[in-house]
């Protein structure tokens, strides 16, 4: 199964308001060590391994994604910019940068800009960890990350259902960021048939471990699709 970017471009553009609302993510979970923490720092101390680069400081990767934009500019001779280019505003004014970080201390995600070329999505993910951030409410992110997994489960049952046609090359799946890896390469996948898609709830807790938010409760998710099935 591939969420290509054109589809979670449209979620982006759409349900995420060109991620002013919200961001979405996807991480291998088996890249992950938990637990995660959410956590906000400084340009100059964040420091993460994006997507296609090299280690860098979010204030260095942020000025050179800047450069980048500027030198596109001249070259196409337009005022938009493409990509994450496009996001660089949403950081304008920021004293620190959000970010989520395991429990080795590696940042994998930094919201609106990149994940971390450590828990990159490819071709042999079977779990994926997936990461809805938002500033505006936490309904926002339950329903954006509804839209997401009904999206999943849609293009989980078509894959499924038409398991013999080609697939993509490890090199064509690397090349989209934030994507689900194919379920052919899950062994067992074949005979499973109709496998439906598998949630499994998170629970989010504060630095004392005081409960904040499950996802999701019983009132999420609420999918009249038989492809889904959550564990709560």
């Amino acid at each position: 199964m591939i969420l290509r970017s054109p589809e979670q471009t449209k979620l982006h553009e759409d349900l995420c308001e060109k991620r002013t609302a919200a961001t979405i993510a996807t991480h291998d979970l088996r890249a992950i060590r938990g637990p995660l923490l959410y956590a906000a720092r400084p340009p100059q101390d964040l420091r993460i391994v994006p997507l296609g680069r090299r280690e860098a400081k979010a204030k260095d990767l942020v000025r050179q994604l800047q450069l980048e934009a500027e030198e596109h500019r001249k070259q196409k001779r337009r005022q938009n910019v493409s990509g994450l280019h496009r996001y660089l505003h949403l950081l304008d004014g920021k004293e620190h940068y959000p970010c989520l970080v395991d429990a080795n201390g590696d940042v994998i995600s930094f919201p609106p800009i990149t994940n971390s070329e450590k828990t990159k999505i490819k071709k042999t993910t079977c779990d994926l960890f997936l990461e809805v951030t938002s500033a505006a409410s936490l309904q926002i992110c339950k329903d954006i990350m509804d839209a997401l997994i009904l999206k999943m489960a849609e293009i989980n049952k078509y894959t499924l259902e038409n398991k013999d046609e080609g697939s993509l090359s490890d090199h064509e799946v690397d090349a989209i960021p934030g994507q689900v890896s194919d379920p052919r390469a899950t062994p067992g996948a074949e005979q499973a048939g109709s496998a439906p898609l598998v949630v499994e709830q998170v629970r989010v807790v504060d630095e004392e471990g005081h409960l904040k938010v499950v996802y999701p409760s019983k009132t999420d998710l609420d999918l009249a699709a038989a492809h889904v099935t959550v564990l709560r």
